[in-house]
């Protein structure tokens, strides 16, 4: 009833990659779904990002999507206590705040939203955001001194979410590579 001698540096060899697989595997799942949670949770916050440039530009992201079938509206405004300043928009028939019509402009963001740049303007208090895409608002309330420098890379990332898969792929190349 004896069988065939076993093996056992070949059995451990094949435990050990299985378990080394396995543990790649769970490495694998566990970065990407830490990494995808900021993503696929977007809340207040992340919808709306304020920072200031370089140039003392500052910048306003509004990643809101846009409701589909519609024509695609945007405002972006401020209020310091009770009053809200309208700083710029495409709606027909509103007039942004004189001081702000010659020194802001909004590019389209890639897959959606809008980036409002108020050129030399830097927040003297602190000030609420509001951010309107067809008719769907957000606001962000900034303290006066919490406003962060841009960062391109940040930027870059937060555009393309899609990125952020990239990063567990190297993390799990350098992993094996020791």
């Amino acid at each position: 009833m004896d069988g065939p001698p076993i093996d056992k540096t070949k059995h451990f060899k094949i435990q050990s990659f299985a378990m080394n697989t396995i543990n790649s595997l769970f490495g694998w799942i566990l970065a990407l779904g830490v990494l995808m949670i900021p993503v696929l949770c977007q809340d207040e916050e992340s919808v709306i990002t304020v920072c200031q440039e370089e140039d003392n530009d500052l910048r306003v992201d509004c990643l809101l999507e846009p409701r589909h079938n519609y024509h695609t509206d945007y405002e972006f405004s401020m209020s310091k206590g009770q009053k809200e300043i309208i700083i710029n928009t495409n709606i027909s028939g509103i007039m942004p705040e004189p001081k702000f019509r010659h020194n802001t402009f909004v590019t389209e963001l890639e897959p959606y939203g809008f980036r409002l740049t108020i050129m030399s303007f830097t927040v003297t208090e602190n000030t609420t955001f509001i951010c309107k895409v067809t008719k769907i608002q957000k606001t962000l309330s900034v303290e006066l001194d919490s406003i962060e420098p841009c960062s391109a890379i940040s930027v870059f990332l937060l555009g393309y979410p899609w990125l952020n898969l990239l990063v567990p792929l190297c993390i799990l190349q350098l992993w094996e590579a020791f």
